[in-house]
């Protein structure tokens, strides 16, 4: 099997597992690292997505929509130190 259906099949087991879990929203800081993980949700179909510039800003966003409906939000960002921008929001929540 190809990288690239291990790749769909990963991330069609992943967005399976955060729909089961309760997501409905999914913030995205936009990178192009992130284009085929956000292609993904975005065919999915069953997530809202919400393009925010800035890590710590999406962070609290995240927070605002899973304190205002109860249900848990998904940040989707880059790796290295963007996802440190990330815990002002995980600490208060």
């Amino acid at each position: 099997m190809s990288r690239g259906n291990w790749n769909a099949i990963w991330t069609e087991a992943f967005f399976d597992e955060l729909a089961r879990v309760g997501v409905r929203e999914i913030c995205v800081v936009p990178g192009s690292r992130l284009t085929p993980l956000v292609l993904a949700a975005v065919r999915d179909g069953r997530f809202r997505m919400f393009s925010i510039l800035d890590e710590r800003s999406a962070g609290f966003f995240a927070l605002g929509i899973g304190k205002a409906s109860g249900r848990p939000a998904v940040v989707i960002t880059t790796s290295g130190t963007a996802a440190a921008n990330l815990y002002p929001a995980i600490i208060e929540a």
